[in-house]
Order: structure tokens, then C-alpha cells, then sequence
């Protein structure tokens, strides 16, 4: 018999936290892109989610404007009060991990303790290049860098004058998450090291450019989070990507996405031979759920990698909606489509 259920569930008894991933990769200002973002993310705090996450792409990789994650959500942390505050990931092994935990403390104090870190390695050879790494040490450093996150908000003792790190990073470190590799083949033991450590575990959405189906990204998704519920040494935190669209009429929403799969398959020919699919072929590939909330909500609860999650974390890609229709999907999630799955807003 199916498990049809999301969610692990919360102290407050709701099943798990509703979060949305921010991309930004239209071709306007920077500045105007993160108006975008702080006007995105206050509908968000309004609309009840309880996180809102920024991804990090250097040089535009992409098509994204983010580059700085941390000083993004600082400007968000001024205009919005409630609203938890994430990065979905900041790539580790690219920044010395001393500063990174300044940053990230500075921002949490800012913020009144709102910042949720995810950390991961990064797939873009050319961010590696132009940092002067090989990406085909990527694992290694990033373990190496995480450990060294880990001593810093610690607060170990950082020099011979025995100072430590300012503001201190307890509250960033009960925060932290890792986002594992999607490799087979290192994931299992990645999943146990984020568990071992006490962090957060981030996955992102299963696409079919590695896996065979659908079915078998998922299942081996459940799979990781199994390893790393075993393994953890404090409360598990998982954390789930999944990409939507909700709306009522399939053919309209296919009709609304196709300009941002045309613009994702022209820059993502080179790296996947995606230029050929049809628009349905590149959906069914990157697993995008687009439909009435009624199917999509049937589709989650399906999900097996979805049955331990506490935090449910929903993106609207392929290709990044104008503003209206970004707002319009952050309303139908919140309103229709989450709340089929037992969400609601926190008290």
C-alpha cells in the first residue's frame, strides 16, 4: 500500500514548512532583479511560507543574478520581519569558510535570527576556474571547508590569542544544511556525514538528467534520506526541492512555461543534450509537476522522498516567470495546492 502523506512532522503539528526557491535570471538591471527579489519574498512572508531561499551563480551561470547570496538577504533581512531566509546553496569550497561564518553571523544577528545556511559544492566548472580550483577536487575541498565552517560557529579558538569568532555563530550553526551530492555513488555516505554532523539535509529536485524516471530519482532520494535519518545526532531536518506550477488549465500552463524552457534549453545545450526535446519531453525530463493543485497535490503525496521532509521547498522553473505570474504562483501554492497537502501558515 502507498504511504500518501508529506511530511515528517513539526512540533507545532503541522506536517512539515512550506519554503520557495527564488531564481532570478531575467535580463533586466541587477537592482532591478533584487527589487524583484525583496517584493517576492514580503509576498511570501504575507502568504504565510515560512522560508524563502536564494541560489548562488557567479558570472551570470545560468542566466542568474545572484552572486553575493548573503548580501541579498540582508537587504531582504531590512524589509521583511518573520520570514526565514536561506541559501540554496552557497558553494563552500569557492569561499574561505572563516568569512563566510562572519558573514552569516552578521546577517542572523541582523536579521533577529532568521538565516538558514546551505552549503554545497557547485557544478559549474567555470565558477572553479576563475577561483583557480579544479573541479575535480570538489569533494574533497568542500569536506575540508564544511569542517572548518563547523570549528568556526563552534567557536573554537581561532589564533594564538585565543579569539573566536564575532557575533558568535551558535544560532547559524543549529541552521546550517548540506546539500549532498546527487553522484550515486557518494550520496549515501554524504547523507550519513551531514546527519553525523547535526546539519540539515538539502536534495534538490529529482530530474530525469541523471536518473532513468522519475520513480527512480525518487526512490533513491527516500533511499539518502533514510541514511541520514540513521545517522543523525540531532533532531533530522530534511529538506526537499520540488518544481511546480500549479494551474487549472495544463495546456495554458505549458503555453506560459514554453519561453522559459526555450530560454533554459539554449543555454543548457552545450552542457545536456537537451536542444532537440520538445517542450512536454524537457518537462517529463526535469520533472516539473504543471497542472490543477488537485493533481499536483496526488503527485506529492505519491512521492516517497517526501514522506520524511520537514521542510517542503517548491520552485517555479523551468525558466522564471514574469513578475505577475510569479506572484500569482506564490499565491495558488500557499492558498490551494499546499494547504491539499495539511500545510497552513504558522501561528
Amino acid at each position: 500500500m502507498t504511504d500518501n502523506r508529506v511530511g515528517a512532522g513539526l512540533a507545532d503539528g503541522r506536517p512539515f514548512r512550506l519554503g520557495f526557491l527564488l531564481h532570478l535570471d531575467e535580463d533586466v538591471p541587477p537592482a532591478t532583479a533584487y527589487e524583484q527579489a525583496i517584493e517576492l519574498f514580503r509576498l511570501a512572508e504575507e502568504l504565510g511560507y515560512d522560508s524563502g531561499w536564494v541560489i548562488q551563480r557567479h558570472f551570470r551561470q545560468g542566466n542568474e543574478h545572484v552572486s553575493a547570496p548573503l548580501v541579498l538577504l540582508a537587504a531582504i533581512a531590512r524589509h521583511t520581519r518573520r520570514i526565514r531566509l536561506g541559501t540554496g546553496v552557497l558553494v563552500l569550497p569557492l569561499e574561505d569558510p572563516l568569512k563566510v561564518a562572519e558573514d552569516a553571523a552578521t546577517l542572523d544577528a541582523l536579521s533577529g535570527g532568521r538565516l538558514e545556511l546551505g552549503v554545497g559544492s557547485g557544478p559549474f566548472p567555470g565558477a572553479w576556474e576563475a577561483f583557480g580550483q579544479e573541479i575535480k577536487n570538489r569533494h574533497q575541498l568542500y569536506e575540508a571547508s564544511v569542517a572548518r565552517l563547523h570549528d568556526v560557529l563552534d567557536g573554537v579558538s581561532l589564533n594564538s590569542l585565543g579569539e573566536v569568532l564575532h557575533p558568535p555563530g551558535h544560532g547559524v550553526r543549529d541552521r546550517l544544511w548540506q546539500a549532498t551530492t546527487s553522484d550515486p555513488d557518494l550520496a549515501v555516505s554524504a547523507a550519513q556525514a551531514a546527519g553525523k554532523a547535526g546539519d540539515g539535509l538539502q536534495l534538490s529536485r529529482a530530474t530525469a538528467w541523471r536518473e532513468a524516471s522519475p520513480a527512480v530519482a525518487r526512490a533513491r532520494q527516500a533511499t539518502w534520506i533514510d541514511a541520514y535519518r540513521a545517522a543523525a545526532t540531532r533532531e533530522p531536518r530534511v529538506q526537499v526541492s520540488r518544481a511546480v506550477y500549479p494551474h487549472p488549465d495544463p495546456a495554458e500552463a505549458i503555453r506560459l512555461v514554453t519561453p522559459g524552457v526555450r530560454r533554459w534549453q539554449s543555454w543548457l545545450s552545450p552542457k545536456r543534450d537537451v536542444a532537440g526535446l520538445g517542450v512536454e519531453e524537457y518537462l517529463a525530463a526535469d520533472h516539473a509537476l504543471l497542472g490543477p493543485p488537485e493533481l499536483l497535490a496526488e503527485d506529492l503525496a505519491g512521492d516517497p522522498a517526501l514522506r520524511h521532509v520537514t521542510d517542503l521547498l517548491v520552485s517555479f522553473v523551468p525558466g522564471v516567470p514574469d513578475r505577475a505570474e510569479h506572484r500569482r504562483l506564490l499565491e495558488t501554492t500557499a492558498r490551494d495546492l499546499a494547504p491539499l497537502l495539511d500545510w497552513r501558515p504558522a501561528a
